[in-house]
């Protein structure tokens, strides 16, 4: 029922948020600190605009009203955060991690939090793709038969 997939949601939603905001955040210091590229580009830009489309749907499971509408959101954005992830895997973890985003940098530490932070991001996003299916499914289907 909606009961239960609106608790889920709220909270799923608010993990993918702060996800997000630490992605953006470590990439904002390695911008802010360090030589730019392209990848510390994509992932502050994918979080950017990620934090301020979801703030909405911090709130939005609460709304008795709502019926999922973030899925097609949810759907683009796991695609750019897989990139995201991707480009993480492949900066940190192919050759030395200090060689990459930004390069020269001896901060594996923090660089090895982002990408774990960019999957959580898109597996949250996942999750939360497909618990906004079910809610839309759920209020579509009972529309259908009130």
């Amino acid at each position: 029922s909606s009961r239960v997939l609106r608790p889920i949601l709220a909270v799923n939603h608010f993990l993918h948020w702060a996800s997000a905001v630490i992605v953006m955040s470590i990439a904002a210091y390695f911008i802010a600190h360090f030589s730019r590229d392209q990848h510390l580009i994509y992932w502050i830009s994918v979080a950017a605009i990620d934090t301020f489309l979801y703030l909405p749907s911090l709130f939005l499971p609460a709304v008795k009203s709502y019926k999922g509408y973030l899925a097609p959101l949810a759907w683009i954005f796991s695609y750019l955060w897989l990139t995201a992830f991707i480009f993480a895997a492949q900066d940190y973890n192919w050759h030395r991690c200090s060689a990459n985003s930004p390069g020269n940098t001896n901060k594996c530490g923090l660089k090895k939090t982002l990408e774990a932070f960019a999957f959580l991001a898109f597996f949250t996003n996942l999750v939360g793709l497909i618990v906004e299916w079910m809610l839309w499914d759920k209020q579509r289907f009972k529309g259908a038969h009130a």
